[in-house]
Parts: structure tokens; C-alpha cells; sequence
């Protein structure tokens, strides 16, 4: 990712996620997929998931709730 991008969104990254989320543009398994996809990343593509670590925290707990729900 280009340096001037990740300094341009980097501090509105952590507010557009959730957004995004809400609004139904972006789906509760892609984001997590992504957040996986980039575990294995190099430092400099981890940027944007390291700042949106509590937000995909809180997917996960939700997700594993509603699995626990269905049982």
C-alpha cells in the first residue's frame, strides 16, 4: 500500500470500518476474512487492521455469542 494513502486514511480508517459495517456495505465474514487474510502481512499492510483491532475484537465476540445462541 502506497505510504501517502495509509497516512491519509490512517486516522479515519478506525471510524470508517464500523461505518461501512453498519450500513451494510461491507459484511460482518469479509472483514473478518480480511483481518485473517493479513495476519501473515507484512508489517505495512497490517496498519489499517491493527487500528481496527478493537472493532473486529467485537465482531468476533458477537459472531461466537451467536454461535453459542444456535446451540
Amino acid at each position: 500500500m502506497c505510504q501517502e494513502t495509509t497516512k491519509d486514511f490512517s486516522p479515519l480508517f478506525p471510524k470508517i470500518l464500523p461505518y461501512l459495517y453498519d450500513t451494510e456495505v461491507v459484511s460482518e465474514d469479509a472483514i473478518l476474512r480480511w483481518a485473517e487474510e493479513k495476519e501473515h502481512a507484512d508489517e505495512s499492510d497490517k496498519v489499517f487492521v491493527k487500528q481496527s483491532e478493537a472493532f473486529i475484537q467485537w465482531l468476533k465476540e458477537a459472531e461466537e455469542e451467536d454461535d453459542e445462541e444456535e446451540e
